[in-house]
């Protein structure tokens, strides 16, 4: 019975690592478009890239995207939470492994481009 409990925990681990590896894939996006904002905006004023010669729509459309940055994280955020609740596994190491999970795949996919 108490190896039967113990495999059940660890098969519960397999659906936090399935979404978090699947969100670390899309992850790319919006990290993107944070690089994007950051290059022509705040880090081109201090002098530290330059911007880009053909955007001339002004900073609105970026905070736009900026705001769609917000909601795959409030995405992201949402689905743990569920996840977690579904699950009943432990916090700390929950949330530790769910955004190590996430780094390393999105890390992996920038590697691979």
């Amino acid at each position: 019975m108490a190896g039967t409990i113990a495999s059940l925990k660890r098969i519960a681990w397999l659906a936090p690592l399935a979404v978090n590896a699947l969100f670390g894939y899309l992850a790319i996006v919006p990290l993107f478009l944070v690089w994007y904002f950051l290059a022509n905006y705040p880090l081109a004023a201090l002098g530290l890239t330059e911007r880009d010669p053909t955007d001339n729509d002004g900073i609105l459309p970026h905070l736009i995207m900026l705001g769609g940055v917000g909601l795959f994280i409030a995405l992201w955020a949402v689905v743990n939470l569920a996840v977690r609740a579904l699950l009943r596994l432990p916090a700390r190491s929950y949330w530790l492994v769910s955004v190590a999970l996430l780094l390393g795949s999105l890390s992996l996919t920038m590697m691979s481009l």
